[in-house]
């Protein structure tokens, strides 16, 4: 039985392709050159290990199989933004490039699309994601790190945007979770967001 401690090859090969999306991304908002490209990976896959790192922990707790997963649609997404960015030379900037699945080795009986109890597991295991992203930025911010603060304060609005829909182009993200079971929730956490959004920035 394999821990969610423990990713998968498929877990990795989504985590690097993710953390190069991430990457591109944030070269074309900030303009960068190619010194720069290095850290830029790093600080991308640094990001993506925050969130990731959350929610493996909360799986762990609550007994849960968690799987990491490159989003094709989002990254296109992101990727297109990437462009507009480039051709442009307007800041624009979109990072959709992942989505995580749940399930749940205790309740996998339980019809976990409509069961209330799972909807739970499943907002806990997005937030605790989320928290340690908030935490990495935290992190970031006080020890004046001031490129990986904006890409985790960037990564986590985005990350937190309630999108599970057909005509968007992205997979479900973290903030649909959430948004599911606690509304209230969903507003505060995008309301020290967007205040860490001002910090970081302005």
């Amino acid at each position: 039985m394999r821990s969610p401690l423990h990713p998968t090859v498929e877990d990795l090969q989504a985590f690097i392709v993710s953390s190069l999306v991430v990457a591109v991304c944030f070269l074309a908002y900030k303009e960068m050159g190619l010194p720069q490209i290095p850290y830029v990976i790093l600080i991308s896959g640094l990001v993506v290990f925050f969130r990731e790192a959350g929610q493996r922990m909360v799986a762990q707790w609550m007994d849960a199989y968690i799987d990491l997963e490159f989003s094709m649609e989002g990254a296109g997404t992101s990727l297109f933004g990437a462009l507009m960015a480039y051709l442009t030379g307007f800041s624009i900037i979109l990072l959709f490039p992942l989505t995580s699945s749940f399930s749940g080795r205790k309740y996998e009986h339980w019809g976990k699309s409509v069961d209330a109890i799972w909807a739970k597991r499943q907002y806990w295991l997005a937030f605790g994601g989320l928290t340690t992203l908030f935490g990495g930025w935290y992190l970031a911010y006080i020890f004046e790190y001031q490129l990986l603060a904006e890409l985790a304060s960037l990564f986590l609005f985005f990350q937190l945007m309630p999108f599970d829909y057909e005509y968007i182009p992205t997979d479900r993200l973290d903030g649909a979770y959430i948004l599911l079971w606690s509304g209230f929730t969903w507003l505060i956490s995008m309301g020290v967001t967007i205040i860490a959004l001002v910090l970081t920035f302005y």
